[in-house]
């Protein structure tokens, strides 16, 4: 059997265009197969990332209720003092000195806001 030049050139470059793809299609599935190993370190390291960062958020949510209900008293008291007709007169009197020591003492009793930061892990 005798080929020609044109027959052999063909086979070859066929072979070749073979070989390429090939060799394409595992590169590209490699590729693939790393984004999803790193797609799932990351998914991994969201999860851990949340449950560490859970009790810190229900912490802060707890505080923040409690605060609601100091401030909403606060605020009610300091609205009274407002309105009151002598406010103009600057004069520091037990009641604006009472409302300040009130604010300062609920703003240091809230818990949960003066907690450690979480550092990445």
């Amino acid at each position: 059997m005798t080929f020609s030049l044109r027959t052999i050139l063909l086979i070859a470059l066929v072979i070749v265009l073979l070989a390429g793809g090939y060799g394409e299609l595992r590169y590209r599935n490699g590729w693939y197969d790393h984004s999803d190993h790193i797609n799932a370190l990351a998914a991994d390291k969201r999860t851990k990332a949340e449950k560490a960062i859970q009790p810190v958020e229900q912490k802060a949510a707890q505080a923040s209720e409690e605060s609601k209900i100091i401030y909403r008293t606060i605020t009610r008291n300091v609205v009274k003092y407002v309105q009151d007709p002598n406010r103009t007169v600057c004069v520091f009197d037990d009641d604006s000195i009472r409302l300040r020591q009130q604010a300062i003492d609920a703003a240091n009793a809230i818990s949960g806001f003066d907690a450690d930061p979480v550092q990445g892990q």
